[in-house]
């Protein structure tokens, strides 16, 4: 039988998921009857100041701040200092994340799908730039697909204020990582906008395009290797959308699109010219 966190007004269920920093339960706030995401901070970790103010102060200023239809919101902060626990309360987002959908339902997503979603995403995470925030951790685990088809990106866990982009690196998934972030150099907007590269193309191939047997070949493929023609995994993708998608994965942090309006500002003009070049 699991023994589940005892929490003042809270009653925790089960286990959502768990990584390497902390767990996330879903439970119900007593008071308002409402289900809620709990994220606890493992023990070990608690120990460690480093991680616990990152966790602490960090996570739970930036989602105190956000005030957009596609971020979670902060429901509570609970510090039982004295147990060595700490826990980060959120709204409980009902749905699949875009990894389960495109993994486990769809193979891949048709770009008259995927396009508008893809730029609801991007709006998302041009509102936390505006705010000096970079995500850090963009990826198709991250995003949420509610049942109304809105999304939710989720997990600011690792996010950083762009002051401190520079002790922020190193940190992330290798597979959506850009050359700047997984070597520890000065990230920027320009770094979320290569995972979100990364992602459009997943969305469009059912495939990420730098693969690798472990960490260390995916990075390099990454740092190295050209962008896969996404034709090749789906005969009917436009040039235009590849070129697209590859200037987003520009190995050189320079090449990339410099803000998220800037990279849908060309797929809004993509869609605009195949919707008149069908009529």
């Amino acid at each position: 039988m699991n023994e589940f966190p005892q929490i003042p007004h809270y009653h925790i269920d089960h286990l959502i998921a768990e990584g390497g920093t902390a767990r996330v339960y879903w439970g119900i706030d007593l008071r308002s009857g409402f289900p809620v995401a709990i994220k606890e901070l493992k023990i070990r970790h608690f120990k460690n100041s480093v991680i616990r103010d990152k966790f602490k102060q960090v996570e739970t200023q930036l989602y105190l701040y956000m005030q957009h239809p596609n971020i979670p919101k902060l429901v509570d902060f609970i510090d039982m200092h004295e147990r060595e626990q700490l826990y980060i309360v959120m709204e409980f987002i009902q749905g699949k994340s875009l990894e389960q959908y495109i993994y486990g339902e769809v193979g891949l997503i048709p770009e008259q799908k995927a396009l508008p979603m893809f730029l609801e995403i991007l709006d998302t995470v041009a509102y936390l730039h505006r705010n000096g925030i970079l995500h850090l951790d963009i990826k198709s685990n991250n995003v949420m697909i509610q049942p109304n088809g809105r999304i939710k990106l989720i997990d600011l866990g690792i996010a950083s204020r762009m002051s401190d982009a520079s002790n922020s690196t190193g940190f992330g998934t290798p597979a959506y990582m850009p050359p700047e972030q997984s070597e520890k150099g000065q990230c920027g907007p320009y770094t979320d906008i290569f995972a979100l590269g990364i992602m459009l193309f997943e969305m469009l191939t059912g495939n990420l395009p730098f693969g690798g047997n472990n960490t260390s070949e995916i990075r390099n493929n990454i740092k190295f290797a050209p962008t896969p023609q996404m034709k090749d995994y789906y005969p009917f993708i436009n040039l235009d959308l590849q070129i697209i998608v590859e200037r987003a994965l520009a190995k050189d942090p320079m090449y990339r699109y410099q803000s998220c309006d800037e990279f849908a500002s060309f797929i809004k003009d993509y869609m605009n010219k195949s919707h008149h070049g069908k009529k």
